[in-house]
């Protein structure tokens, strides 16, 4: 535990503007052997975390492989190197993806309404007082190779690690209000701004489970700015979206003389991710705040909230579709599928009952299984 806690030290304290990329799975699973520490010392249970550990497998495995230093890496013919020390196995893995090909209809929905989003950042831009109104406004890179990225790569935190940045979003209410109406499944939201005659080296996010959104905003003609993923280039254009899995090396470049570009970056889970694996990262994000006992005991509570609004959505969508189904059935198909108590109640589901039953053993176990 102590040789991680120095590794992990300087890193404890994110500034806002750190993306997850920088910030990536591995380094929060190295804060596991803490965690295994300080359950040891505190009366947290492993099983204080709600989750049921056959359902976060993969995030375990993830895990794991972190800790003992691996690193994905695969050539995939004809699209280009994949590198992630952060790495959930089974994903789908593409440089890019269809933005418009069902998958991601949060972002269809954003492009419907970019000039809503485009003209309330170009009215911030001409704010003069905006950076002391908002907390870290266009700062630069904050990664260890930030050299790669250069001094004029600059960003707008709105989301980070899945957590809303207030005062940051109380100056951009329409954008935030349209992310969240879209049900983005965001991790991070930010408004990116690339310089003239600019560019980022290739490199890799380093991981495959979260990938990466861009929504053009005020951008150059093409093909004066583009972005590079794996094997295939694609340019920026104004109110269309560009979806990649930035686990693969890519690369950006503005080549205007004088316009800078413009883009609403959003990182958002790989569709194929489950909920409740998406919950587990969650709890990481929260254990890794804070590792002290009180800090532990909170990201436990924030797990069971998480996952008990989880299961009552499910158990509300069941019920929807039932409900669906009887009407269309008609009144027979009605009886067969609604079981009704002696009062003329309707019984509890058991199905329903047995996975809040099985949520509950706990993603404890996830850290329990580490061992």
């Amino acid at each position: 535990p102590t040789r991680y806690r120095k590794r992990v030290r300087p890193r404890r304290a994110p500034r806002l503007t750190r993306r997850l990329s920088t910030y990536p799975l591995f380094v929060a699973s190295r804060t596991l052997s803490i965690i295994l520490h300080v359950h040891r010392h505190t009366t947290i249970p492993y099983n204080a975390i709600p989750y049921n550990s056959s359902l976060v497998t993969r995030v375990r495995d993830s895990l794991r492989f972190t800790l003992a230093d691996g690193t994905y890496r695969k050539t995939h013919p004809g699209l280009g190197e994949q590198v992630a020390s952060s790495y959930v196995a089974g994903l789908s893995a593409f440089p890019y993806w269809d933005a418009r090909g069902g998958a991601f209809p949060w972002m269809e929905f954003l492009e419907q309404n970019y000039e809503t989003i485009r003209d309330e950042l170009r009215e911030a831009l001409r704010d003069p007082l905006l950076e002391q109104k908002g907390n870290a406004i266009w700062v630069a890179a904050a990664r260890d190779d930030a050299e790669g990225y250069g001094p004029d790569w600059r960003t707008l935190v709105l989301q980070d690690r899945c957590e809303w940045e207030p005062s940051n979003v109380a100056l951009f209410p329409k954008t935030t209000a349209l992310v969240r109406e879209a049900n983005t499944p965001s991790v991070e939201v930010f408004f990116a701004k690339q310089a003239p005659r600019t560019g980022i080296k290739p490199h890799t996010d380093f991981t495959n489970f979260i990938m990466t959104s861009h929504l053009g905003l005020d951008v150059p003609d093409p093909p004066l700015s583009w972005m590079k993923v794996g094997e295939e280039t694609k340019c920026w254009e104004n109110g269309v979206g560009l979806t990649a899995d930035t686990s693969f090396v890519h690369s950006t470049s503005n080549d205007s003389d004088d316009a800078d570009r413009y883009v609403l970056i959003v990182r958002h889970w790989h569709p194929e991710l489950t909920a409740m694996e998406r919950l587990g990262v969650r709890f990481l994000f929260d254990a890794f705040e804070d590792l002290s006992p009180a800090g532990l005991e909170s990201a436990a509570n924030k797990a069971k909230a998480r996952v008990k609004n989880l299961l009552a959505e499910e158990e509300e969508g069941e019920a929807s579709s039932s409900a669906s189904a009887a009407g269309e059935g008609g009144e027979e198909s009605k009886r067969a599928t609604t079981a009704t108590t002696p009062g003329g109640g309707r019984k509890k589901n058991k199905r329903n009952k047995r996975k809040n039953k099985a949520g509950g053993e706990g993603l404890g176990l996830l850290a329990k299984g580490m061992k």
